[in-house]
């Protein structure tokens, strides 16, 4: 056992103490020389406690315990049939633990997870492996991240020392870098070489598609290779086929051979501008163990003119529109809602979507995520024409999509609208449990949350019988109401004529201006007077839409009562549109969005869109859907066109990277009718689609993104158009991942007009980058997709990485045969250190008491003396036990008489205390018999009150 300190340098403060003596002496210069030695010396230890916790004192204890983890990787590369061997290594070694000993198993992939905590062999007994449980994500290996966690759980009193087994294929961080950490801590790692998955698939085939090769850049009609190299552990006749944006664009019959380079080179052309994406897939005709490395896939970037996206939702695309986008050349492609882009990188192949009257339902959440994605992060333009089925009565409030319009849908807190009481009838059977039940409660609250503070909303569940879960009350605290909604649970049968019965006479006591009911259900009801309550909702001026839940709810009834009811019926297959439909159906009940009134657009703030156009002799609109400006102290939305009512008619923003527009009348015959035979109207829509559209790029920055070891890495040449390199640029890039999340990019200069930057990509997908120079738009687009991970590789294993992991930390290679080792045989001792400061301010604290007691109380002998014999009476009382012989009144008379003994004698001194000493003269009762004192001592324990009384009484004085 040795001491050292963590902060030596606060031992100079020892110099203190002299000084605290010498002013001691001084101060207690009033005190007994006992007393004053006494607190000399306890102020001594007290302020050289102090010092040493200060200074971090410590004890090392010397220890030859030794804490063996083992690391195991199971991650994807690893052949399942080395199991076995590795539990059996692990028992093996644990048989020869000593006593004191730790074992301890990190089971790692992705990341590392503890498999058993580093615990004593004699805690453990016969405790054997029989199965690693754990189970982290296989798709990648990070032996940096297991030796961190190993290193974190070595016990503080024992040596730490790691057997690491793997493939050594990592694919995530630098072993070798964690390794010299653990070289500094004083750690060994031995290393175990395990055969990789592909080397056990030598048997029965093994094959991969190593890389896919495009050209970035491509112009329109030039020709190029697509070339595919194809990897295989044995011989094998494989079929390769390459999809072009998900259409087949090339198949081929091709042998592959284990050795030597298997290139393939696909002749292709493209003659449209636009972002192409390609996948190339191989299938064996043998047996194949993995799949997921079956498939790649690159992007190509064809460079020509701006492309635009018509979506529409109507029937046919408006042929006004159609007209503008044709006479003012835009490369048009014309689709119905239903056919929108799968995948982000389809949006990426336009520079401007429009949406035409297209319904929240035509669209999945994940194309709206796109939308706001393309227009946001990647820069292109994106603009919403209004209609029935567009903007709030289309269901995107509070949608991806909403946030990316210029315009706010939130309109009900508009003093001039009508109130509202809107009653929801929910189907709460058994049949509606899970995800139907978590979208439905996600329902109801989303069209709890667009109602305003006037209107009222009242929620009925309903299963074999109707249960009120919120009574049609006011909007005011709308979390509690939605708390309410979320504790509704499936269970039971379907009932649905009482639910809707209570919302009937719900509404028929409220004074709200406008009524509606909305009743979901799922399946088939008991039977009930259906047509009769609806026929009853109607004539009551309310109106009542049904919202049938898949394909065993009773369609036709729930169709009849929507009809006679004079609402809306809705049949969904996917539960996910709920929340949508109910949005969109407390906006048009509201009957607030949907405006159907004449009026001319005024002008109020000039765009691009609005110059050169003689708005005075603009002709009326017949309509248009009501939203709400943006706050303009929070957004930069410009709106140029508003109603009569000052609402938007149309509205333009910067939105990230990109622009985004709204224009909330039609432009079809129904609202536009005027406005199509209007010679502005080419001119207003041509200049219009042109401000929200993608500018294009300069050329003068050209980016390039590879993604290996799920690692992103873009590269980025600055030049002018006259081939000088820029050098000196602030670029900011912005990564999208394929879950639409985003990272920023930060980009160095790393020569001349080259600029570079890594970011995390582990997701498997596709990775779109944008790049923009400080200040400006969009510069640069491109792309890269995680196709697998490196994990699904055929390769062996990485010996060399295994073995510079055990060279830089003192450790082996492990080879031969299990038995034959054993880490547990050699050992160095280990001082621990013990941390003191806490046991020597506890200390410090304890005896400061003591040093303010010895020079602040001072007690006489007497006093002394009388606290003594307190104390000790006390504990006599605590610790005394009757005599056996005795019963429990005798005992009790005993303790009193002591007791009445104890405060004669306490009286007695006071009064000696206080009363002069009277002259010594003979005691005439010195020689009085024994009993005749006794006699006298019950006389003086008779007065004892009155002198227990007068000796307060002096004290007082």
């Amino acid at each position: 056992m040795r001491l050292d300190f963590t902060n030596p340098s606060a031992l100079l403060l020892l110099a203190l103490v002299p000084v605290a003596i010498y002013v001691s002496r001084k101060s207690l210069a009033n005190l007994s020389t006992a007393r004053a030695a006494a607190s000399v010396g306890v102020r001594t230890l007290l302020l050289m406690m102090i010092v040493l916790a200060i200074s971090g004192l410590r004890i090392r204890t010397a220890s030859r315990d030794l804490a063996l983890i083992f690391l195991v990787d199971v991650s994807a590369s690893i052949a399942q049939e080395n199991r076995h061997e590795v539990i059996d290594f692990i028992n093996g070694q644990t048989d020869r633990a000593g006593p004191r000993d730790y074992v301890g198993i990190v089971a790692f992939a992705r990341e590392p997870l503890v498999e058993l905590s580093p615990t004593r062999k004699d805690s453990l007994g016969d405790w054997h492996l029989a199965e690693i449980t754990s189970n982290p994500p296989r798709d990648y290996t990070d032996v940096a991240a297991a030796l961190r966690l190993a290193s974190a759980l070595v016990p503080q009193d024992a040596n730490g020392r790691f057997v690491l087994i793997s493939d050594g294929n990592e694919n995530l961080e630098d072993a070798a870098r964690e390794s010299e950490v653990l070289r500094a801590s004083g750690i060994e790692v031995y290393t175990r070489a395990i055969a990789t998955t592909s080397q056990r698939s030598e048997s029965h085939g093994e094959i991969a598609i190593r890389s896919l090769d495009v050209p970035e850049k491509l112009a329109q009609g030039e020709a190029f290779d697509l070339r595919v190299t194809v990897d295989a552990t044995v011989d094998t006749d494989a079929t390769l086929r390459v999809f072009r944006n998900g259409s087949p664009a090339a198949e081929r019959s091709v042998h592959v051979a284990a050795s030597g380079e298997n290139v393939f080179a696909l002749p292709q052309r493209l003659e449209q501008k636009g972002f192409y994406t390609y996948r190339a897939e191989v299938e064996a005709i043998q047996s194949d163990t993995f799949t997921q490395n079956n498939a790649r896939e690159a992007f190509a970037v064809v460079e020509g003119r701006p492309r635009t996206l018509y979506l529409f939702g109507d029937a046919q695309p408006s042929p006004a529109i159609a007209r503008v986008l044709a006479e003012g050349e835009f490369a048009a492609d014309v689709r119905p809602a239903s056919a929108a882009p799968a995948a982000l990188a389809g949006f990426q192949d336009y520079d401007l979507v429009i949406f035409d009257n297209v319904p929240a339902s035509a669209v999945t959440t994940e194309q709206m995520k796109m939308v706001r994605s393309y227009v946001r992060d990647l820069g292109g333009g994106f603009i919403m024409i209004g209609g029935d089925h567009s903007f709030g009565p289309g269901g995107y409030y509070k949608t991806p999509i909403a946030e990316t319009l210029p315009v706010s849908l939130d309109v009900r807190e508009k003093k001039h609208l009508p109130s509202l009481a809107l009653a929801l009838v929910i189907d709460k059977s058994g049949s509606m449990e899970g995800t139907k039940m978590e979208l439905t409660r996600e329902a109801a609250s989303a069209a709890v949350d667009f109602l305003s503070e006037r209107d009222s909303v009242g929620v009925i569940a309903f299963d074999s019988a109707a249960f009120p879960v919120v009574n049609l009350t006011k909007v005011g605290d709308k979390p509690a109401i939605i708390r309410q909604i979320e504790s509704i649970q499936a269970l039971g049968g379907t009932n649905m004529y009482p639910g809707l019965r209570t919302a009937y006479d719900w509404l028929r006591e409220s004074d709200a201006q406008i009524k509606h009911i909305i009743v979901l259900s799922d399946g088939r009801s008991e039977g009930g007077d259906f047509r009769g309550i609806a026929r009853q909702v109607r004539e009551a001026g309310m109106t009542l839409t049904s919202v049938a839940v898949g394909d065993d709810a009773d369609l036709p009834m729930m169709k009849m009562i929507a009809d006679i009811g004079g609402g809306r019926f809705y049949q969904t297959s996917r539960p996910d549109n709920l929340p949508r439909i109910f949005t969109r159906e407390a906006s048009l009940a509201s009957r607030t969005t949907i405006i159907e009134e004449p009026f001319v657009p005024r002008l109020v703030r000039p765009t691009q869109a609005t110059s050169g156009i003689d708005w005075s002799s603009a002709p009326h609109l017949g309509g248009y859907v009501g939203t709400a400006e943006r706050d303009s102290l929070k957004s930069p939305a410009v709106t140029s066109l508003i109603s009569d009512k000052d609402d938007p008619v149309y509205a333009v923003w910067q939105y990230g990277l990109g622009r985004a527009g709204a224009f909330t009348s039609d432009a079809k015959s129904r609202w536009a009718a005027s406005w199509m035979n209007w010679p502005g109207f080419g001119q207003f829509w041509t200049q219009a689609l042109r401000e929200i559209l993608r500018g294009e790029s300069t050329g003068e920055l050209a980016a390039r993104l590879d993604i290996t070891a799920g690692r992103g890495h873009l590269s980025v040449e600055a030049t002018t158009l006259d081939g000088e390199f820029k050098n000196n640029l602030r670029l900011r890039a912005q990564a999208v991942a394929p879950d639409f999340s985003t990272t920023d990019i930060a980009l160095d200069q790393t020569a001349a007009g080259l600029y570079e930057g890594d970011f995390p990509a582990i997701s498997r997908g596709a990775y779109l980058v944008s790049v923009l120079e400080d200040g400006g738009q969009s510069a640069a687009i491109t792309g890269a997709v995680n196709s697998y991970s490196p994990e699904f590789n055929i390769t062996s294993a990485d010996a060399d990485l295994l073995s510079r992991i055990s060279n830089a930390t003192g450790g082996s290679l492990i080879s031969g045969l299990p038995s034959d080792v054993d880490l547990f045989g050699r050992r160095s001792g280990k001082t621990t250190p013990h941390e003191m400061w806490e046991l020597l301010l506890l200390g410090a604290l304890l005896l400061l008491p003591v040093d303010i007691g010895l020079r602040r109380v001072h007690l006489t002998r007497e006093q002394a003396a009388y606290v003594l014999a307190r104390l000790r009476s006390i504990l006599e009382r605590r610790t005394a036990s009757p005599p056996a012989d005795a019963t429990s009144a005798d005992f009790l008379a005993q303790l009193k008489d002591a007791r009445l003994r104890v405060r004669l004698g306490d009286a007695e001194k006071m009064t000696h205390a206080e009363e002069p000493r009277p002259a010594k003269t003979t005691d005439s009762t010195s020689d009085q018999p024994a009993a005749v004192k006794r006699v006298s001592a019950g006389a003086e324990g008779r007065s004892l009150g009155s002198r227990l009384l007068d000796a307060r009484r002096k004290r007082r004085q």
